[in-house]
């Protein structure tokens, strides 16, 4: 039912059928963010053209918020990131603060910028208002503002929700920013079947009484429900998706696994879990009345509209034929929707709530739950694991006292055990995102003179093999090389591995860098189990031999699809056409190269078919893209098309999709933010699919 998005959302090119309409959808929304955000005409405009007031400084602001899915945990990262006040493109400028408590508050003061847009920006652990508990994995929510007019910006779900459609109707729309975020926020709650006159999305709190507030928080309960954090991000992303043309999100089959899951909850009366959960955080006078949102939210998608006085005793079938509930009655009575004769019936007759589970909302018989952590709802997920026999993704088990040097400046990303616990295995990721390698080896030095002063000593490098596992939006970038140091105690062995990595975010096309912890203990002379498969695809290092001639017509390669697919993997591709090159776009209309990008062009879609490619599709509307590197690269006008080509045989099926665009990559000034100072050149693009018949036999590394 879902795809797999690495990425904006939250995981990187999904792994469902490239011919799929969804596919094609989903590449011509990315194609489109890609163009708001690299802002190649001058007609993208947020300022003036589209209706605002124009583009102004921001002078020695102070800028206070709470951040909220429920809310982020102390120590989480908050960044305001200018934006350009014309095309809304990240200029690279960034403040950065942290959430001060667990209620998710934060401040960040002197803040000046060019541009009074900007994107704020919150990742970390948030409090479950499902489950009442910290969140087993981190989030990243956003939200675009316009700081000329506020002191005060919430970063919540209904923020973050309307990034991509506000963006969309600015750049494309010619829209003024806050007309676009008014009704990107009245498109999201539609979507819920909520309508009113509320607050702006930055202004809400679920802290704080009102319709709006009570809106909010029926929105984050709903997208939450009963799956885990990256189902959560899925949702996200695939919402974002929907939303940003089209104003809508129609998609029925995660809409009806959410209403039945309200459903349940409501009829058993579990729902008030919510309530008490956000109670005891004690950071509310009062809580928002959201139940009102979730009741109707299911009423509605199972076609049984309001249950009010004059309906009282009326008896509705659930006319929704994707609902495990489909075909059954209802009764009004008292102001709510319930099956006759079972005041507490469930949405899932014949199983019992989990033990353990404040909300009581989970099949006992859907999930696999660890003996030792009753409470914690595991992935439904069926990627290919070769370890499925050994690992529990139990919730994180306490760090032990050696590694201690592991505090704020680091997020447990994941943790995972074998052999019954004998191996013990913890990722964890700095959270400072570093735009060179300086400060990213300073601390770097810091962890190593830390580990020293615990007595580690160094063991050696060697291939890091967990933190390729990324979730989300995010393309590795850089090596595996991992250098681990290690120490014995009473028969336990502790290791730490540590690796300089890079990720680009694929919903904004910025790479950051990163330092990457592997924290491993060993018992009982037990042997390491690594946490990677390298048999998977995502793990190529160059083009099969049946597509492997494509190396002779292009320049650079990156392997894109990062996901744990076993028989899928993307390449995007870039050749460069023309070593000439312009230094600023004001000159690169005199650079006149996009013919010899053009006649090379051809030259490979000769030997495409030469070497058994057939066309599938031509002619087809421009779609400028981003190549997913430190380059990007923009189709130059309309007159570009992009071409689809296909070949199948015994081994796999693979697709080919080519056009002409111009490679550009930013420059650093002085102050160290990037400039158009660098090089403008034309190349022809190419995005190769692969989607294999059978798993290929393949050495590991």
């Amino acid at each position: 039912m879902r795809n797999k998005l690495y990425k904006l959302f939250g995981n990187v090119i999904p792994a469902f059928e490239p011919e799929s309409p969804r596919r094609h959808k989903f590449f011509a929304f990315i194609a489109v963010v890609s163009l708001i955000l690299s802002a190649c005409s001058n007609d993208n405009v947020a300022g003036g053209a589209s209706g605002d007031a124009g583009v102004v400084a921001v002078k020695n602001l102070d800028v206070a918020g709470v951040t909220q899915k429920g809310p982020f945990v102390t120590g989480s990262a908050v960044t305001v990131q200018e934006l350009d006040g014309i095309t809304l493109k990240q200029t690279g400028k960034s403040f950065k603060g942290t959430i001060k408590s667990d209620k998710g508050d934060f401040a960040i003061k002197d803040i000046n910028l060019q541009s009074q847009y900007a994107i704020l920006e919150a990742s970390g652990y948030y409090r479950d208002e499902v489950s009442g508990k910290k969140s087993l994995g981190t989030v990243t929510l956003r939200a675009l503002t316009d700081l000329s007019n506020r002191k005060t910006v919430n970063i919540n779900l209904l923020t973050h929700l309307e990034f991509e459609r506000v963006m969309y109707l600015v750049t494309e729309k010619k829209m003024p920013i806050a007309d676009a975020k008014a009704q990107a926020e009245r498109e999201i709650l539609a979507s819920f079947g909520i309508d009113g006159d509320f607050a702006e999305s930055e202004d809400l709190n679920i802290f704080e009484s009102g319709d709006g507030n009570a809106a909010l928080l029926a929105v984050s309960v709903l997208m939450q429900s009963d799956v885990d954090v990256a189902g959560l991000t899925e949702r996200m992303g695939e919402f974002s998706i929907a939303l940003a043309e089209g104003g809508s999100w129609d998609d029925a089959d995660t809409k009806t696994a959410i209403a039945d899951w309200a459903c349940d909850v409501d009829l058993k009366g579990t729902l008030a879990n919510v309530r008490k959960n956000v109670e005891n955080w004690k950071y509310a006078d009062t809580v928002p009345a959201f139940e009102k949102f979730v009741t109707n939210f299911w009423w509605n998608n199972y076609g049984l509209g309001a249950c009010n006085d004059k309906r009282e005793n009326e008896t509705k079938r659930n006319v929704n034929k994707l609902s495990k509930l489909y075909d059954e009655y209802f009764v009004c009575e008292n102001g709510r929707w319930v099956i006759p004769g079972d005041e507490k019936s469930s949405s899932s007759k014949d199983t019992e709530p989990v033990e353990g589970s404040s909300s009581s909302v989970i099949p006992a018989s859907s999930v696999n739950l660890p003996a030792s952590s009753s409470s914690y709802i595991v992935s439904s997920s069926s990627i290919y694991n070769p370890f499925a026999s050994s690992d529990s993704h139990d919730a994180f088990s306490p760090l032990p006292e050696q590694f201690s040097f592991i505090d704020s400046v680091y997020q447990i990303m994941g943790y995972k055990s074998y052999g019954e616990g004998k191996q013990e295995v913890w990722m964890a990721r700095s959270t400072g995102k570093f735009l060179d390698e300086k400060p990213r080896d300073s601390l770097a030095k810091i962890l190593v003179d830390a580990i020293g002063a615990k007595g580690y000593t160094f063991e050696g490098a060697v291939k890091n093999d967990s933190v390729g596992e990324r979730n989300g939006s995010e393309i590795k970038t850089y090596d595996d090389t991992s250098y681990v140091y290690s120490k014995a105690e009473n028969g336990t062995v502790y290791k730490v591995g540590i690796t300089k990595s890079a990720v680009t975010s694929i919903s904004l096309y910025t790479s950051y860098l990163y330092i990457d912890v592997k924290l491993v203990v060993l018992k009982e002379g037990f042997k390491e189990v690594p946490t990677v498969d390298y048999g998977l695809m995502r793990y190529e290092t160059d083009l099969p031999e049946e597509v492997d001639f494509i190396n002779d017509y292009v320049s650079e390669k990156l392997r894109s699809s990062y996901n744990n697919d076993s028989m899928y993997v993307s390449w995007n591709i870039l050749h460069i056409t023309d070593s000439s090159y312009a230094k600023s776009s004001s000159e690169k209309v005199v650079l006149a190269k996009e013919d010899v990008a053009m006649d090379s062009l051809e030259v490979f879609k000769a030997a495409l078919v030469e070497n058994g490619f057939v066309v599938t599709e031509t002619d087809l509307p421009n779609v400028p893209t981003s190549y997913y590197t430190y380059v990007e690269v923009n189709t130059a006008d309309s007159s570009h098309k992009t071409v689809h080509y296909v070949k199948e045989t015994a081994l796999a099926k693979y697709w080919v999709h080519v056009f002409v665009g111009e490679s550009y990559r930013y420059n650093k000034n002085s102050e160290g933010s990037y400039v158009d100072e660098g090089y403008h050149r034309y190349c022809y693009v190419v995005n190769l699919e692969i989607r294999y018949k059978q798993k290929p036999e393949r050495d590991k590394p």
